[in-house]
């Protein structure tokens, strides 16, 4: 089983990722890059690939993703912090990758019509959402994949479903505020279930003990 998350306001969610850009993305967002980088190496890249990074941050897996598909489609992007999308829009544009597409908004409401794109990548996003809305948040993702599209999705996570780690001990012990803006809000969380609920197939779990103990899913939409 996983802990739920604190009560926070999309709001004050947006407002915690705008003031920790700066600084999350100097630190967090470089140590975390090598499970991004192990989720991606599982992927056959090409350029005519149509594709979605739901919580770009500031850029740096957006970056590795034109890396591996070059600047032939669109990469498209969502991100609630907007301090957060102007880092990776500069990012991008200094690397040479100007040929993206980058949204304001909230995950729960893709501005997107059904079955647009082969790829949707999402990381580190769910540990910080509220169970009850992860199956909305799924659909959403489910909606937005051709058939037969792929989800690719890092989570900070646990090992076993019947342990409690120690994240999730500091977690429920730190005051609310500071969980907001030292961790994020986010939990570990198990979401291989969550994912075949919403109507997803072909799912693999893959886990990374480490200094961020880490899930990779990677599933197909029917």
């Amino acid at each position: 089983m996983m802990i739920d998350t604190n009560n926070v306001s999309i709001e004050s969610l947006r407002k915690a990722y705008d003031f920790r850009s700066s600084a999350y993305d100097k630190t967090v967002a470089i140590s975390e890059l090598e499970y991004h980088k192990k989720a991606l190496d599982k992927i056959q890249w090409h350029s005519h690939l149509k594709i979605l990074e739901v919580a770009t941050g500031p850029g740096r897996v957006l970056l590795e993703i034109a890396k591996r598909t070059g600047n032939a489609e669109p990469i498209y992007g969502i991100e609630l912090s907007k301090r957060m999308l102007e880092l990776a829009e500069k990012r991008m544009v200094q690397n040479g990758y100007e040929n993206i597409v980058l949204k304001q908004g909230d995950c729960r409401h893709l501005p997107w019509t059904d079955n647009s794109f082969d790829i949707l990548y999402n990381g580190y996003m769910m540990d910080l959402i509220p169970a009850d809305d992860m199956q909305d948040i799924l659909k959403e993702m489910y909606r937005v994949l051709k058939p037969g599209g792929k989800l690719i999705m890092v989570n900070m996570s646990k090992n076993e479903e019947s342990n409690s780690s120690f994240l999730e001990h500091l977690y429920q012990f730190l005051p609310k505020l500071l969980v907001l803006y030292i961790m994020g809000n986010c939990r570990p969380v198990l979401m291989k279930e969550p994912v075949s609920i919403a109507g997803f197939v072909n799912i693999a779990r893959e886990y990374h003990h480490g200094k961020h103990p880490t899930e990779i899913i990677i599933a197909n939409k029917e």
